[in-house]
């Protein structure tokens, strides 16, 4: 029977992949592929940045949840068992290249935002727009943001290739 610890730490696992995938498909869509006249598009950008930033910080402390909760738990954590020794490292490396871009996703979305253009209120917090700043520092993190994205999408892939070998 599994243990309360394992279905925590699964319960976390699964929260912090579904949040990400949420994040990856959905908000990204609603920042860049809806139609802003729907609500207005200060509003709709407003609301979307806002969402995404929300969420991003809900994942983040999901993630690092995740990282430190081995070592408060009372009870074992069952892992898949590595095949050999460059197996072990695959999935250690696998591992922490995900969890650094996660954290570097986050990183670069809260200078974003503290960079944007229109005024944000996130977790009660008001960010003043920057113009000068959106149009000649935003679009550099934006590039850096952009390509984290896709790092964790490949990362993602990498991820569930392991699983799929480690359970053949």
């Amino acid at each position: 029977m599994k243990s309360k610890t394992y279905f925590l730490d699964r319960a976390l696992h699964w929260s912090g992949a579904l949040l990400l995938l949420f994040m990856l498909m959905s908000l990204s869509s609603q920042l860049h592929n809806v139609d802003w006249d729907i609500k207005g598009q200060l509003e709709h950008r407003q609301d979307a940045v806002e969402i995404h930033a929300v969420v991003g910080l809900i994942l983040l402390v999901l993630t690092l949840a995740r990282i430190i909760f081995p070592y408060f738990a009372k009870g074992h954590i069952p892992r898949v068992v590595p095949k050999g020794p460059k197996h072990a490292l695959f999935i250690m490396v696998t591992h922490i290249a995900m969890y650094i871009c996660i954290v570097l996703l986050v990183v670069t979305g809260l200078i974003m935002v503290n960079n944007y253009e229109i005024p944000l209120q996130i977790y009660g917090f008001d960010l003043s727009p920057s113009k000068e700043s959106f149009f000649e520092f935003f679009p550099k993190v934006h590039a850096v943001h952009m390509l984290l994205k896709q790092a964790i999408w490949w990362l993602i892939c990498i991820h569930f290739i392991g699983i799929m070998y480690a359970k053949k």
